[in-house]
């Protein structure tokens, strides 16, 4: 076992995979605080300036921002942005290298299937997580202290905690796939697809709740509550677009699903590799 965590460290570390991956979320998450907030200040200058009512509108919803509304922004840049950066970050691992073949080698090294895909199925969705929560509580702070309005760090730990868990079952749905099919594009082509449509389907026929994507919605509604908006952009959005249920239960379940499902989701994978045979007859050996 010690062997296949140190084989996936090994890949994680080696060509700047954790640091570009630590790099981007942290990019993301102080990218709005500073964008606006520089934004903010040239705004209110020329609107100083330039004494025209209609520029002056644009200018108040770019100075009015809270430190909530960065919070919404950081959010959907970390849990859409980030997710896809992670998803290619982690090709190579999900699936890549059974493409290239390669898992014969850990196969006739002594790695087992539970050897060769337990370390993935904790490495990187443990460290994916760890990551979002690091980059969105630095946000939070730069947020809190460049905006105004303040921040409840209670609805701040709920975003940021449902946040990591999504990025979490996220990474481990890829691995799912691409370990289980040999085929890397396919676990990022199914799990963008995941993030972009079935959220759509499931809050069309209202159960979008108590699922492990409702965690994306329960971050935005969180980081909604965590402050009063100063926007105008953001006040004008109708409640409906945020209104993910943010009672105790359905952050509960949601967690708890995401939990379970990516626990299952390994014992998939294994039961697949299980099923694997490795024939080394003929000239290059075929899985």
């Amino acid at each position: 076992m010690i062997n296949g965590f140190k084989k996936e460290f090994m890949f994680f570390l080696r060509g700047g995979r954790l640091i570009a991956a630590v790099l981007v979320m942290i990019g993301l998450a102080i990218m709005s605080p500073l964008s606006f907030g520089a934004m903010g200040q040239m705004m209110q200058a020329m609107k100083d300036a330039i004494p025209d009512e209609q520029y002056s509108q644009i200018a108040e919803e770019f100075i009015n921002f809270s430190a909530s509304d960065m919070l919404i922004y950081n959010v959907e840049y970390v849990g859409g942005i980030g997710s896809i950066v992670i998803l290619f970050l982690f090709k190579g691992a999900a699936g890549g290298e059974q493409k290239r073949r390669s898992v014969i080698i850990p196969s006739c090294s002594g790695l087992t299937a539970v050897r060769y895909t337990l370390p993935k199925f904790i490495i990187y969705p443990v460290v994916t997580a760890l990551i979002a929560v690091l980059a969105l509580v630095l946000g939070a702070f730069l947020s809190s202290a460049m905006f105004s309005g303040g921040l409840d760090w209670g609805y701040v730990m709920i975003a940021v905690v449902c946040t990591g868990v999504y990025l979490a079952f996220s990474t481990a749905v890829q691995f799912c796939i691409g370990l289980c099919t040999g085929r890397a594009n396919l676990a990022v082509v199914s799990v963008i697809i995941m993030h972009m449509i079935l959220p759509t389907l499931l809050s069309f026929f209202r159960v979008d709740r108590f699922n492990p994507l409702a965690l994306y919605t329960i971050g935005l509604s969180a980081s909604s509550a965590s402050g009063e908006s100063g926007s105008v952009l953001f006040s004008s959005i109708e409640t409906a677009s945020l209104s993910n249920d943010l009672s105790v239960l359905n952050i509960a379940v949601s967690l708890a699903t995401a939990v379970i499902i990516s626990v299952l989701l390994y014992f998939l994978t294994v039961f697949v590799q299980n099923t694997k045979e490795v024939h080394n007859e003929g000239d290059e050996p075929v899985l």
